[in-house]
């Protein structure tokens, strides 16, 4: 048996943006992967890995995140048939804006449609969770849950496992700036503390309070005034070099808030499109970099949809 191939696509995201770690998400509009699989007669091959750091990801389907994640829909769907995959990647690993979770959401999404759409979307994102736990050493749902729904997500529990979606602002515009460095985020985990003291805890529950409202009323000022963590990025800092800087040199430039995406490097601006120029924030960043002898690159995106087929 062999299938017709179907294509999706499964975007970037960005996750903790500030109190909310492995809470808050966002998807992002580009940049993405694509994932591509047809029905075989069993087992799971991956056949194609391609696109920025393609030369680090495994094609052993059991330790790549594509082939975990839809290994397990397969399972839950109780499927008869195995799979053909390939990968093309425009996020890179170790980034900061879910290079893992695209690939998990887009085997398991990919997976979903070959197995006939049976799943609910939790049960897809739940499915993305397991490989994200199997490759970057915990489970967490912060970057497949925006990947797989899109929008702006919140994790509000994980046992049981529930999330919230939420639409965030038109005008939200986002700049993503990664250095050419390398996160691992098994690494970026490690660094975070066991305990938080408990005013650490109420500041964060007042800034996580206060972002999740901003998003719905669209309040763009206190959605920069919300992006607050005095527990998690300070921890991560020395891993990404000249991050203040940056963070400074954005806020500069015009940015509501600037800070560090996920397990980083990806330094993350939230702006205003409506009243500001989100390249003239990404060239600050990106200079930045250069003129102390490194890469960067740059996108000015904004909030996205899901995974989806194309």
């Amino acid at each position: 048996m062999t299938g017709e191939w179907v294509k999706v696509a499964a975007p970037a995201t960005t996750s903790n943006i500030g109190a909310g770690f492995d809470v808050f998400g966002i998807a992002l509009k580009e940049p993405y992967d694509i994932i591509e699989g047809r029905k075989t007669d069993s087992g799971i091959k991956i056949t194609e890995v391609t696109g920025p750091g393609s030369d680090s990801i495994p094609l052993e389907p059991e330790r790549n995140s594509v082939g975990i994640a839809a290994a397990e829909v397969l399972r839950r769907c109780k499927a008869d048939f195995g799979l053909e995959l390939k990968i093309k990647k425009g996020i890179r690993p170790c980034s900061g804006i879910g290079s893992s979770g695209a690939s998990a959401a887009g085997g398991a999404y990919l997976a979903h449609i070959l197995c006939g759409e049976k799943l609910s979307p939790t049960e897809v994102v739940l499915c993305a969770a397991k490989a994200e736990d199997s490759t970057s050493g915990g489970f967490h749902a912060d970057n497949v849950a925006p990947c797989v729904l899109g929008g702006f997500t919140v994790i509000r529990s994980y046992e049981p496992f529930e999330v919230i979606t939420i639409e965030p602002p038109k005008d939200l515009g986002v700049v993503v700036a990664m250095p050419d460095v390398l996160v691992p985020t098994r690494e970026s985990r490690a660094v975070l503390p066991s305990e938080v003291p408990l005013k650490d805890m109420v500041y964060h529950l007042g800034n996580a309070s206060s972002l999740v409202y901003a998003m719905m009323t669209g309040d763009l000022k206190l959605i920069g005034r919300s992006v607050k963590d005095v527990a998690i990025e300070p921890r991560r800092a020395h891993l990404v070099p000249h991050l203040k800087d940056a963070e400074s040199e954005a806020m500069s430039h015009g940015a509501l808030v600037s800070f560090l995406g996920g397990s980083g490097p990806c330094i993350i601006s939230f702006y205003d499109k409506s009243s500001h120029n989100g390249d003239n924030i990404a060239a600050s960043v990106k200079d930045l970099y250069s003129d102390r002898g490194m890469k960067c690159d740059t996108w000015v995106t904004e909030c996205g949809s899901g995974c989806r087929r194309i």
